[in-house]
């Protein structure tokens, strides 16, 4: 078996096992990120083996084997999200005419800070006309480029920050109970409001953006973790149809994205569909589904799109859905079992 086969097994099962070590530190975390690149990888292995291996050896044998086991679990764990999986959230078969006043469309974007390109998020504002639109990374020279939105969009929440932290909601329905957090960290908001659709019914919605585990950033993943299970904790907790959107710094298939969705029990309407990975958007092969949006089981989606670039490192997204005054959707909500509770307690002992 040639020596650059083993080396390259070597790092590919090495990609595999680390996400498996349950520890905050981004290392481990950030190996999490490309779940599909991996499997990709993990089937050139087995190629590569079959072309160029002894067949004789063992050593042949043991790196077939942990290629064919990586490629394995890996399709396992991307399996949901393809589209010949089941979809955690059903579509809507209304017409266009009904049930208007229950209708919510929502664009979320992260910007990026220093992206001089606002003409293309008012463009794209008004080309689709969302009923709300939440900005991230977003300071004072984004929200002045992103006054003219005002107009179209009367009630805003806008916390603009120099950080990269900085969120900007705008909603042409009325808002209430509006709330700015700092969950964690002081100079990272969050935003906790009741959206007020014309029906009359009322939409608890959680705009989040944490800061991820990187060097330049923070070293680990606690602080991340601990703000999305205190959304979650409170998400579940809440008497009305609930929606969580931003960009939270990790993958959608991630321990701790699932671990929110069980201790939330809020679905992902991306399973069954696609990835829609968002960034970065000038490396496609190595692209993740970094920005989401999550919904309780009161709602089935019209629609779930990518949208052209803005000139920003993620894409935007936009989503419509159809509340419904019962839960319709007969998927079970994810319910944690004794270890993820464990590990929620533990994150907050931290």
């Amino acid at each position: 078996m040639p020596i650059a086969l083993i080396v390259y097994a070597t790092l590919v099962l090495t990609m595999v096992l680390l996400p498996l070590v349950r520890s905050d530190y981004w290392v481990f975390r950030s190996v999490e990120y490309p779940r599909l690149q991996k499997w990709v990888l993990a089937g050139i292995g087995i190629i590569a083996c079959l072309i160029w291996g002894d067949y004789s050896s063992w050593l042949f044998r043991a790196g077939l084997g942990a290629f064919a086991l990586s490629f394995s679990f890996l399709s396992y764990q991307i399996y949901p999200y393809l589209p010949l999986a089941k979809r955690e959230v059903l579509e809507d078969g209304v017409s266009e005419e009904a049930n208007e006043g229950q209708r919510l469309s929502l664009m979320i974007a992260n910007v990026y800070q220093p992206n001089r390109k606002a003409e293309r998020v008012l463009d794209l504002a008004e080309k689709l006309s969302p009923d709300i639109v939440l900005l991230l990374e977003t300071n004072d020279w984004w929200k002045t480029q992103l006054q003219p939105l005002e107009e179209a969009y009367p009630y805003t929440v806008l916390v603009p920050r120099e950080n990269t932290y900085g969120m900007l909601l705008y909603s042409k329905v009325k808002l209430a109970d509006t709330q700015v957090h700092y969950l964690i960290e002081s100079d990272v908001p969050s935003i906790e409001c009741r959206i007020m659709l014309g029906s009359g019914h009322k939409v608890h919605f959680f705009g989040v953006h944490p800061r991820p585990p990187a060097p330049s950033e923070s070293v680990t993943s606690t602080e991340k973790d601990r703000e999305l299970l205190i959304v979650a904790k409170r998400a579940k907790a809440s008497q009305q149809p609930v929606i969580v959107a931003g960009d939270l710094n990790d993958v959608a298939w991630s321990y701790t994205t699932e671990l929110f969705q069980k201790m939330s029990r809020l679905l992902d309407p991306r399973k069954g569909r696609g990835f829609f990975n968002t960034f970065p958007v000038k490396w496609p092969v190595m692209r993740f589904p970094l920005d989401h949006i999550f919904c309780s089981r009161h709602f089935k989606l019209r629609q779930l799109r990518r949208l052209k670039s803005i000139g920003s490192d993620h894409f935007p997204v936009f989503i419509e859905f159809q509340l419904y005054q019962e839960i319709v959707q007969p998927e079970k909500a994810p319910e944690p079992e004794e270890k993820d509770l464990a590990a929620a307690n533990a994150k907050f002992q931290e």
